[in-house]
């Protein structure tokens, strides 16, 4: 039998076996570890990526990351992330979602009606959403590390460490990467339906966007890793040049930004504003935390915060676009792919 690899060795006491653990917990970590490993083999074919190797990580912090060592392209996740993300995505939250009829016109108002009276799967298209945009979001990174420095390693959570402004604008291109990936995965859900419209194309729109943000704001205050069903909003001080992620919101308005740009590109014909999209998510988010969040004005936290740091958000965000243009490991990757950029 060969011998395995250095890497494999290290690694054994690394990996979470949930083999044998019983359902429901093993079915959710299966799904999991299908849908990554899927995607990745998907991916790595289609960007000519070799080597690559999915695992799960013994840690109970929700978290996932990619690096890259002399043999393999790496991405995981900890066994903490998928019960945290199909918990904090459970059914129970989505009861209320027809009340977004409500703000909408009326085509987006009866597709949402008509979504809810078809049982469609709301936690589950949200559960995907996120779990593309995650692994999107990583597979960057190791394209990323396939084009540029070997040396990085990407977490999806921020640590208080020295800032690198390199670091910032990878993280912002990875969430582009992951944005558009997850605009493509709901037009292949939209596709399946068995009666479409314009409405019901707009409608999910909106809602793969919302899947994304809420990611966001799940970590910006702090409850992500948390246990209900008392949560406590803690939340993160709002910067620009520190550590090694940009801040939740800094990354909110990216996502927002680069996901409407792309609907403007692909579905002009569909009108859909970029206000709507905004209202549309935070009034989700507003349904979402309302129903476990009591003690304090979420509002404040959804509307509030965004209105206080706008200024500041884009002015980054804008500094990382200037800086990513110019960043040769970026430029290129969207050399390679054809993507036209200024």
């Amino acid at each position: 039998m060969m011998e395995k690899s250095m890497f494999d060795r290290e690694k054994t006491k690394d990996i979470f076996d949930y083999q044998y653990l019983d359902s429901p917990l093993l079915d959710v970590y299966s799904y999991f570890h299908t849908k990554f490993t899927t995607l990745f083999d998907e991916y790595s074919t289609l960007y000519g990526i070799d080597n690559n190797y999915f695992y799960i990580q013994n840690n109970i912090l929700c978290n996932a990351f990619a690096k890259k060592s002399s043999t393999r392209n790496i991405i995981a996740i900890t066994n903490g992330y998928p019960i945290q993300i199909n918990n904090k995505l459970s059914k129970s939250y989505f009861e209320n979602i027809v009340a977004l009829a409500f703000i909408n016109e009326k085509d987006v108002a009866e597709a949402f009606c008509d979504l809810v009276e078809n049982n469609f799967q709301f936690n589950k298209f949200f559960l995907d959403c996120s779990i593309q945009f995650t692994f999107s979001h990583e597979f960057q990174h190791v394209l990323q590390m396939n084009y540029g420095e070997h040396g990085f390693y990407f977490q999806e959570n921020y640590e208080f460490n020295k800032f690198d402004l390199r670091k910032h604008v990878w993280e912002f291109d990875a969430d582009r990467m992951g944005s558009y990936e997850v605009l493509k995965l709901v037009f292949s859900y939209y596709k399946k339906l068995d009666f479409k419209s314009v409405g019901k194309l707009k409608c999910m729109l909106i809602l793969g966007c919302t899947s994304m943000v809420l990611t966001q704001y799940l970590f910006y205050l702090g409850i992500i890793n948390q246990v209900g069903p008392n949560y406590k909003v803690t939340k993160q001080d709002f910067y620009t040049k520190q550590y090694s992620h940009p801040h939740p919101l800094v990354r909110t308005i990216n996502i927002l930004e680069f996901y409407f740009n792309n609907i403007s590109d692909d579905f002009a014909s569909l009108s859909l504003d970029s206000q709507t999209l905004l209202i549309n998510c935070i009034g989700f988010l507003k349904l979402y935390f309302e129903s476990f969040i009591i003690n304090d004005n979420v509002t404040d936290f959804l509307f509030g915060d965004l209105e206080l740091y706008i200024d500041a958000i884009n002015e980054y965000n804008q500094e990382l676009y200037d800086s990513a243009v110019q960043d040769e490991t970026i430029t290129g990757i969207l050399n390679a792919r054809n993507i036209i950029f200024e």
